[in-house]
């Protein structure tokens, strides 16, 4: 059974141990650490940031965050969600030695159910970006609706899925 459960000071150090495989390291493009600050910092400066430890039958396999901000990154200018209210997927990983279960898949799914409940206001869009390399998330956003826009940032692109 998967569970998403609010990092605390019970679960953080085994949260912040988390691992990718090596040939999966130009994936991720931050740490779990840098993640979970950066959700203290947004969340002070007024931006929602929620980080998850992902369990499998009360152990930790995985991390996720997501945000609720404006879409306003200058490269979005042309795009409909431009200036929109949306979720943006921050961060997900599964550990190394928890992959290949479906693990991320079923992390991945409750999140979305989660995000579809509005917890912090309304919004029509939910976006990520993914390292263009990474066919296994290609395909896994893209099982869950994601679209992609086109937009590369730094080896990434970004997808967008209508929440409507």
């Amino acid at each position: 059974m998967i569970e998403l459960r609010k990092i605390n000071k019970d679960n953080i150090d085994e949260v912040i141990a988390l691992e990718v495989a090596e040939n999966q390291t130009e994936f991720i493009a931050t740490t779990n650490l840098r993640s979970i600050a950066d959700a203290y910092v947004l969340n002070e400066d007024g931006e929602p940031a929620i980080p998850f430890a992902i369990y499998a039958d009360n152990v930790v396999v995985g991390f996720l965050m997501y945000t609720y901000d404006i879409l306003d990154h200058k490269s979005f200018e042309n795009e409909v969600f431009y200036r929109k209210i949306g979720y943006f997927i921050w961060h997900i990983m599964i550990d190394k030695h928890y992959q290949g279960k479906r693990y991320g898949k079923l992390a991945f799914e409750k999140m979305l159910m989660d995000i579809e409940t509005m917890p912090f206001g309304e919004a029509d869009y939910v976006a990520l970006f993914y390292h263009r390399s990474n066919f296994i998330a290609k395909a896994l956003y893209a099982s869950f609706g994601f679209s992609e826009t086109g937009i590369v940032q730094d080896h990434s692109i970004l997808a967008i899925k209508n929440l409507d």
